[in-house]
């Protein structure tokens, strides 16, 4: 594989070493040059144009193909949303809940498979059961087992998390709940685009992502998988023009049977764009090639930042049950100061408390400094990252 080529067609690498995929990764080029290129024909040829939306609307058909190979789903389990939350809220307020249902909800989430659930649960009388994840960050699958009643409606958890980097046990967490007749949601944002996902293997009801993070699509782009055989039991939380009828005489609303029924209003075209060429990049490179990189990359970064005084890392200590993302500390040295200080040497990484309670309480700290990889990442840049480190922590003993 040409990292090379790769490397220069991430046009931030120009400026920055950039390590906050964990936030949003830069998209490459030609995903950028495709969006350009369809909104430069909207300026010359009308957005309207007859001829050129039919075209466009062809195009979305395509992409939701495309998607749907990529997470080996069928085209009609695949909605376009603007975001990850989106989605997990599409899923969230389609389920017809009745009271005393239980949402079994991990302490590896972020807030936006957070609060949902929460507003869910005060404005239906439902249940959040919380499931204590290891001290690593790892979801154990018995734990989710021994959690299970017979009230138990519901199990969301994230693939990837972009706190720690750990890597879930999808398949088995989503088999347990499968057995005992319970839903899976899997948010699967930092995932897309850098590990394999399978939804059949996985066996998951639900999976919500945006396009931003590993696929490396533009802001605005997200996804919706619905498995087939639930699609008609979620009512659309947004309803109008692009996913709805009216029966003239009846007077009935009417949606069609497949995923496109949870899009409403005119689509994100260029968000849909970046989506579709930012597959084709991901593609071309195989998602095998990309896990495989990622995890040497991580692997050379948790190597090199151990050599540095006081660093200590949090989540798997084992790097194989990690992918991408290494948060951590240099003991002495306040997270928040060292990235303001990295990105005046043109080093991007992010700190905060990134809603990982757990972590925090487990370390006993209050913040942390996060560092994100991705395929596009060099050795070289790692390397300037902990000399720079090395530089901020000497100059401030």
């Amino acid at each position: 594989m040409n990292w090379t080529r790769i490397y220069q067609e991430t046009l931030v690498a120009e400026r920055y070493a950039y390590f906050d995929t964990g936030a949003a990764a830069p998209p490459p080029a030609p995903v950028v040059a495709a969006v350009k290129t369809y909104l430069d024909k909207t300026a010359s040829l009308g957005t309207y144009l007859p001829s050129f939306r039919k075209e466009v609307y062809q195009n979305i058909e395509l992409t939701r193909k495309k998607m749907a190979a990529f997470l080996h789903a069928d085209a009609q389990e695949i909605a376009f949303t603007k975001n990850g939350t989106e989605s997990i809220c599409l899923v969230a307020r389609g389920i017809d809940w009745q009271e005393g249902d239980e949402i079994i909800l991990p302490d590896t989430e972020m807030l936006s498979n957070v609060s949902v659930w929460h507003l869910l649960a005060k404005e239906k009388n439902l249940t959040v059961v919380p499931l204590k994840a290891n001290p690593e960050g790892i979801i154990e699958p018995e734990s989710l087992r021994r959690l299970i009643t017979p009230k138990t409606r519901l199990v969301s958890f994230v693939a990837l998390s972009n706190v720690t980097g750990a890597v879930q046990p999808v398949a088995q967490l989503c088999h347990i709940a499968r057995e005992a007749g319970v839903l899976s949601h899997v948010s699967a944002s930092q995932a897309l685009g850098m590990l394999a996902i399978n939804v059949r293997e996985w066996q998951c009801d639900f999976l919500s992502a945006c396009g931003r993070k590993g696929l490396r699509a533009i802001e605005g782009s997200g996804v919706l998988f619905v498995r087939e055989s639930l699609i008609a039991t979620l009512s659309p939380a947004l309803v109008g023009w692009w996913n709805s009828t009216l029966d003239p005489q009846s007077g009935q609303v009417l949606l069609p049977d497949t995923a496109k029924r949870f899009e409403a209003g005119c689509p994100n075209v260029p968000a849909v764009i970046s989506l579709d060429c930012a597959l084709d990049y991901a593609n071309a490179i195989g998602i095998t090639t990309i896990e495989a990189r990622c995890r040497e990359l991580t692997q050379y970064a948790l190597t090199q930042l151990a050599g540095l005084s006081g660093f200590e890392a949090y989540g798997p200590a084992n790097a194989g049950n990690r992918l991408g993302i290494i948060p951590f500390n240099i003991r002495g040295v306040c997270p928040d100061k060292l990235t303001a200080w990295l990105e005046q040497q043109h080093i991007i990484i992010e700190s905060g408390h990134f809603m990982a309670s757990a972590i925090l309480r487990t370390y006993q700290i209050e913040k942390m400094a996060r560092i994100s990889l991705h395929y596009f990442n060099q050795t070289a840049e790692i390397d300037r990252l902990v000399s720079a480190i090395a530089e901020f922590t000497g100059a401030q003993q």
